[in-house]
């Protein structure tokens, strides 16, 4: 491995990547950027490409051409111990073969994260439970549970595995983490939804990069602070919120009207077909 980066390399990137699916081009030379310490959430309408993008920048899905890197290291030089070290991922429907208890899911987080001594992973559990309030789900079957409360569960294993519980300094001396989340509030409900964001949005003020796919466009521009926009496997649109949420972009992309307004109320933009 190369010297540590500076802090204008710590990042999980795509560069220009193209991937092909049952002969069909899916990702056509995708260039993406999740910077340490911010949300970055994929944006479009349904066959857009988001969940792909995500799954080849967690090393699930290899491009044909283009290259997925952390920190300006390419992915393919690290070993599965070394990738869980540095990222979690958090997929759509994350089947579970055996019929683990609640406590178990957890601990697939910090035996897959970062090293901890038994009173740190104490520690780090209590906390992602508490905050995750999921501990009433502990010594129930994972099997049992809804599917609103598995997808808390799967979303608390994710951040324990990248857990920080206070902020780190970008400054390359330290590893990055990284979140990588697909669809995480599908399943929940208006409370647990914006719980599941905001703990996301912590996780980014303490030094972690969130990549995350939101189909609410109202919670994109809520919480991120980068969007990429993409449609039929292309990025139509990169930037802040207010960059990439217009009226016109949106209307095009989805193929319906859309109107975009800033609410000084709210002080964040509304989305919303017409």
């Amino acid at each position: 491995m190369a010297d540590r980066p500076g802090a204008a390399e710590v990042s999980l990137s795509a560069e220009a990547i193209s991937l092909r699916l049952g002969g069909r081009l899916v990702l056509d030379r995708v260039s993406a950027t999740v910077s340490a310490g911010e949300v970055h959430a994929l944006v479009g309408p349904n066959g857009a490409g988001k969940s792909t993008l995500l799954r080849t920048m967690s090393g699930e899905d290899k491009p044909e051409h283009g290259q997925v890197g952390i920190d300006g290291q390419p992915l393919d030089r690290f070993h599965a111990r070394g990738l869980a070290l540095r990222r979690s991922v958090m997929v759509q429907s994350a089947a579970i073969a055996f019929d683990f208890f609640v406590e178990e899911v957890l601990a697939m987080g910090w035996l897959g994260g970062a090293a901890r001594t038994a009173s740190e992973q104490a520690v780090a559990s209590k906390a992602v439970v508490h905050a995750c309030r999921v501990n009433h789900l502990l010594g129930r079957r994972f099997r049992t549970l809804s599917g609103g409360e598995r997808q808390r569960v799967h979303f608390a294993r994710a951040l324990l595995q990248v857990w920080r519980p206070k902020p780190v300094p970008q400054d390359g001396a330290s590893e990055s983490r990284y979140m990588l989340l697909d669809e995480p509030t599908s399943s929940l409900d208006l409370g647990h939804e914006g719980l599941v964001l905001r703990l996301a949005r912590r996780a980014a003020e303490n030094g972690v990069g969130v990549l995350v796919v939101l189909h609410d466009l109202d919670l994109a521009a809520r919480f991120a602070d980068q969007l990429t926009l993409l449609v039929d496997g292309t990025v139509w649109a990169q930037g802040p919120p207010r960059e990439v949420l217009t009226s016109n972009a949106l209307s095009r992309a989805y193929g319906t009207p859309v109107e975009v307004e800033w609410i000084d109320r709210l002080d964040r933009l509304v989305v919303c077909a017409v």
